[in-house]
């Protein structure tokens, strides 16, 4: 009987670390998204192709759109996704005047890096495009906002936190900490309860990434980017990271901040939804604290 039951808690543990070393593959090699759009779908769009080094050595490719006004807006796409997401919004920021930075977080694209890692290193990433943006003599913006969405979101607060040159900053549907999000999307994936599945997930990604997944918290840092503005977006019906992410990191955040909860609407999704209000409150957003405050 003991030889047995020893025999069933070794393929149970085995069952269990070979469960999560799957979900941890699929965590930080995502899949990569497709788009209905291309740089073909907005002709009025010539961007230049540019290439950059993260701090810590990682070549990343990006794409700087002009603009006319005296700022620049970088754009930070979500999980799994690549800088061809945030074409819609380069677009309508684009023509409201702004110049556009949009890059490829490492390893999306033809961007290098091992894995992706949950804002772990992604956050360098922006601060690293950042570095790269007031080192090129050719791009002279007075200030600099940043955009994100999902993971571009959550990563947009961890980079504006500890980095004062980002001036504003939009939160597009962005999770409050990461091990809450990796158990809600561990259910919604996986279809096994988070644990114990979710918290020997983080382990394992960590030992693989060398980075400290845990600590990924937007909510716990986002008080430092004040006095500088946050604006938060978040749809009700987003059931992959529910509001009650944004109402944690809104509640915890320093004015001036503002918050727009949409109704309905899906996982990213306002600007489908609402475009034209989307839009005019970005827009509107940017041009307060960005151009007029700087008057």
């Amino acid at each position: 009987m003991f030889r047995a039951l020893l025999a069933l808690l070794i393929l149970s543990l085995g069952v269990l670390c070979a469960v999560c070393w799957s979900a941890s593959e699929r965590a930080i090699h995502p899949r990569l998204h497709g788009y209905k759009w291309s740089l073909a779908t907005y002709p009025d769009l010539a961007p230049r192709e540019v290439h950059f080094r993260t701090r810590d050595g990682v070549m990343l490719e990006g794409r700087v759109f002009s603009g006319v006004k005296p700022a620049l807006i970088v754009l930070s796409h979500g999980y799994g996704d690549t800088q061809d997401q945030t074409l819609p919004i380069a677009h309508f920021l684009h023509e409201a005047g702004y110049g556009v930075f949009t890059y490829n977080m490492r390893s999306r694209g033809h961007s290098g890096g091992f894995a992706v890692s949950l804002g772990a290193l992604e956050q360098n990433d922006l601060i690293s495009a950042v570095d790269f943006l007031r080192q090129n003599p050719a791009i002279r913006a007075a200030a600099i906002g940043a955009w994100g969405i999902s993971l571009g979101g959550a990563t947009s607060i961890l980079a504006a936190a500890s980095d004062p040159r980002i001036a504003a900053v939009v939160d597009d549907s962005g999770f409050s900490d990461a091990p809450n999000v990796i158990s809600t999307a561990f259910e919604h994936f996986i279809h096994l309860p988070a644990f114990p599945f979710a918290p020997l997930t983080v382990w394992i990604s960590q030992e693989r990434l060398g980075a400290d997944i845990n600590g990924v918290r937007p909510m716990d840092v986002v008080s430092r980017i004040s006095p500088r503005p946050v604006f938060f977006i978040h749809c009700l019906g987003d059931t992959l990271v529910p509001p009650d992410n944004t109402e944690r990191t809104f509640t915890r955040a320093a004015e001036p901040r503002q918050v727009w909860f949409v109704p309905g609407g899906a996982h990213a999704q306002a600007h489908t939804i609402r475009r034209a209000e989307y839009e005019q409150r970005v827009v509107a957003f940017f041009n307060h604290w960005l151009i007029e405050a700087g008057k």
